[in-house]
């Protein structure tokens, strides 16, 4: 009897070790509090999910503590301007203190290494970021200076400079940290919205890099799970992708278009042949286009009574943004057209396009010669066509 005794004692203490080892606890203090609500949110595939909530005390401390198989994302949150995104490991006692008002940039977290990771990339993208909208304010109060062109390709320099630098950081971070939540994070971040960082078609690499590492250690976790099924849609778009940017190399006759034009006539790319055309694809909530049509117009301006022609083709989703875009960037001169479909337009799949602004230059016969062509880069090689 003693040693059944003895047998059901050690199996319930596995069972209790086992119990603690999902056990995660977090205790964090804040500044600038006053009683408020603290929620701890599960960051789902689809949604967030609240799974505890704490209220602040008088010394602005809280606690939450709970149970998880797999590593996940989750959330504390204030409000909708205050939140700490967290990666949660079972068994983790995770210790997190800062500013209540300005929990995106003002906190540190210990307790957590995956957490840790996530704070310092998190703040070297806010940084980027930050740089990108200060740039963006320099171009805003320079509309109408006479030095316009000048300082667009200045601030086109920077922002490639800024991008650049992000996007070193951002592979040598997920390289270093394969079997961190917090580069699967990382793949997916944006200095713009629809402006990532990594682009599936060109960085697969690392998707793959995150996805192996990852899936090999947990594959129960539901946003491991997620990314290795994304994963394997991207490498079948890669393939389907390299089909299509066969129809639009450099020599080839790129995909027909033909939409509306604002006034509502059908307008076919094809009708410029003769003309070298830049097929230009933009939107009017697209700031980085918006930077670039300045250029386009000086081009167009010097070089369409030689044979030069814009068609330029829009995302936006509906006609008055778009044609306001068109007024306020003074683009009224060349070939407008759009479906007003926004990402869903019949061109995105057509011609592959990941990202604008984006852009292919056609010669006379309707044949791609460059793509991708912004900044000084369109006058110097329309200047190589044409001369001075």
């Amino acid at each position: 009897m003693r040693k059944i005794i003895l047998i059901l004692a050690v199996a319930i203490g596995v069972s209790a070790c086992n119990s603690n080892k999902n056990e995660f606890e977090i205790k964090g203090t804040l500044k600038n509090t006053n009683g408020e609500l603290l929620l701890l949110k599960l960051m789902g595939v689809n949604d967030l999910i609240t799974v505890d909530s704490a209220v602040i005390d008088e010394n602005g401390d809280f606690q939450f503590s709970g149970k998880i198989e797999e590593p996940n994302f989750y959330m504390i949150e204030k409000d909708q301007q205050n939140y700490v995104t967290l990666i949660l490991n079972p068994g983790e006692k995770v210790t997190l203190t800062g500013d209540a008002n300005n929990l995106l940039k003002d906190y540190d977290v210990k307790g957590s290494k995956d957490s840790k990771l996530l704070m310092e990339y998190t703040g070297e993208l806010m940084k980027s970021i930050e740089e990108l909208s200060a740039l963006n304010k320099i171009y805003q109060d320079s509309v109408n200076s006479p030095n316009l062109q000048q300082i667009i390709q200045e601030l086109t320099i920077k922002s490639d400079e800024i991008t650049q630098k992000m996007r070193t950081y951002t592979i040598s971070f997920v390289e270093e940290n394969p079997a961190s939540l917090a580069s699967l994070m990382a793949l997916y971040q944006q200095l713009a919205p629809r402006q990532y960082i990594l682009n599936p078609e060109t960085d697969l690499e690392y998707y793959l890099l995150v996805d192996s590492t990852l899936f090999s250690l947990y594959p129960d976790s539901d946003p491991v799970k997620t990314l290795h099924t994304h994963v394997a849609s991207m490498v079948e778009s890669k393939k389907i992708a390299e089909m299509r940017n066969n129809a639009v190399r450099t020599g080839s006759v790129p995909p027909e278009i033909a939409l509306p034009s604002p006034k509502g006539d059908t307008i076919r790319l094809s009708s410029t042949k003769g003309k070298v055309v830049l097929l230009d694809f933009w939107a009017s909530w697209c700031s980085p286009c918006r930077m670039e049509n300045p250029n386009l117009v000086t081009n167009y301006k010097q070089y369409h009574d030689q044979g030069f022609e814009i068609f330029q083709v829009s995302l936006d989703k509906t006609k008055e943004n778009w044609l306001q875009g068109i007024k306020d960037d003074k683009l009224g001169s060349w070939i407008h057209v759009s479906d007003l479909k926004f990402w869903q337009s019949s061109v995105v799949p057509l011609y592959g396009i990941q990202g604008i602004p984006a852009n292919f230059l056609l010669d006379r016969d309707g044949k791609v010669i460059a793509n991708n062509l912004r900044g000084p880069a369109l006058g110097e090689k329309l200047k190589e066509i044409f001369g001075n």
